[in-house]
């Protein structure tokens, strides 16, 4: 089954470009400028909207929490690779989407007219569905999304105690969240590091979600990880409470489940209502084969590295063949470096761990250099984690101290 969606008018018959716009960066969106740097589309004009300068590839954030890349090294700067790619560049947040004007607000007044219009799973930062979940998570909290914001913040927790000696939980985040606590280990030897698997979204979805393979579960305990088969229900200065009624002593506790949809993406009637509540970052919405939203077909909810999205949006101003997803849902790279349940570049092992590591920083440079237009970034005027963090995020480490 293919699809074909009906041309819009051409820029030869109306005398304007159909108009693209991409609200968040994410590697899909990356990879459809990339494309459009090797080969213009002059049928259309496209713009990207994020808040952020930089954008971190999800891979490499536990390598930045390992310390075994520096940050600086892994960032893609968003405004070169736009001049690069002929695409406007927008550095702003939403405030409102109206689907039947197909138009976007943004928060600094300014409003975008679209043809087509594709949303990045990094659009979902709303933390408030956490909080109803585990209560305190907003005051006591430190959220590892967005994660722009939870890395301006990360050299703060390491300076809490000099020798490392700190009390973390990494609460939730199904296999992200194993790997954050890896890393977080492997940075951090002394601290004594739990990961409570189960997610807060539900009592009801615990004990399906905190089903872990075994061999991952055996990598986490050589480690000297504690792994709680329970779900966090509160976060109270120096403590998480478990479901079980359980109180686990904690210095730090990490957040690491997926946010839920911002207000404007509530208010604009394109989730279904039995969606609205959800926290997780993809897949909220009913999207077809080729990651359009079901009920409306101009808007693309692709997944964070589907490379059939640029395609898609191509054919779609052309009126030519769609093109099925082509990567599932989540991070592709755990797929290709792993056994059952094992991320083998954690391993205990230290050659075929070391090994597996130099493979992903290979594999990781590649995307990179596809990515960064190569001119080098400008020196920021104003400390960066003080530009990225937020009101809540400033009162998460005061906490954590």
């Amino acid at each position: 089954m293919q699809a074909r969606p009906t041309p819009l008018d051409s820029l030869s018959t109306t005398g304007r470009p159909q108009e693209i716009v991409l609200i968040g960066a994410s590697l899909a969106h990356l990879e459809f400028m990339a494309q459009l740097r090797a080969k213009p589309l002059t049928q259309a004009r496209v713009t990207l909207v994020s808040a952020d300068a930089r954008l971190l590839p999800d891979n490499r954030l536990a390598d930045v929490l390992s310390g075994d890349a520096a940050l600086a090294a892994c960032h893609i700067g968003l405004q070169d690779l736009a001049q690069a790619c002929g695409v406007n560049w927008e550095r702003d947040k939403v405030a409102r989407l109206d689907l039947p004007s197909q138009r976007v607000t943004l928060a600094g007044g300014r409003t975008l007219r679209f043809d087509w219009l594709s949303l990045s799973p990094r659009c979902w930062d709303d933390r408030r569905p956490v909080d109803k979940h585990i209560a305190g998570a907003l005051d006591h909290g430190l959220f590892t999304h967005p994660m722009e914001h939870f890395l301006a913040l990360w050299p703060r927790v390491l300076d809490l105690n000099p020798r490392g000696n700190l009390r973390i939980a990494v609460l939730g985040g199904a296999q992200a969240g194993a790997e954050i606590a890896f890393a977080i280990k492997r940075r951090l030897p002394q601290a004594s590091l739990t990961w409570v698997i189960g997610s807060g979204a539900s009592a009801e979805q615990a004990p399906q979600e905190s089903v872990v393979d075994a061999a991952l579960e055996a990598a986490l305990k050589a480690l000297d990880i504690t792994v709680l088969h329970d779900h966090a229900v509160a976060v109270n200065h120096g403590s998480v409470r478990l479901a079980c009624g359980a109180s686990l002593v904690c210095d730090v506790p990490i957040v690491a489940e997926r946010l839920g949809p911002p207000q404007w993406l509530r208010d604009s009637g394109l989730l279904p209502a039995q969606a609205v509540d959800a926290a997780a970052a993809e897949g909220v919405s009913p999207v077809d084969a080729w990651s359009r939203c079901s009920e409306h077909p101009q808007v693309f909810l692709a997944a964070e590295a589907d490379n059939a999205l640029g395609h898609n949006l191509v054919a779609s101003v052309h009126g030519t063949a769609l093109r099925a997803a082509s990567t599932p849902h989540g991070n592709p790279w755990r797929g290709l470096f792993q056994s059952p349940g094992v991320l083998l570049q954690w391993e205990a092992a230290p050659l075929r761990s070391a090994l597996q590591r130099w493979a992903k920083a290979a594999h990781d440079h590649k995307l990179l250099s596809r990515y960064q237009s190569g001119q080098a970034l400008p020196q920021a005027t104003a400390d960066p984690a003080a530009e990225a963090a937020q009101p809540d995020d400033a009162r998460q480490t005061h906490d954590a101290r």
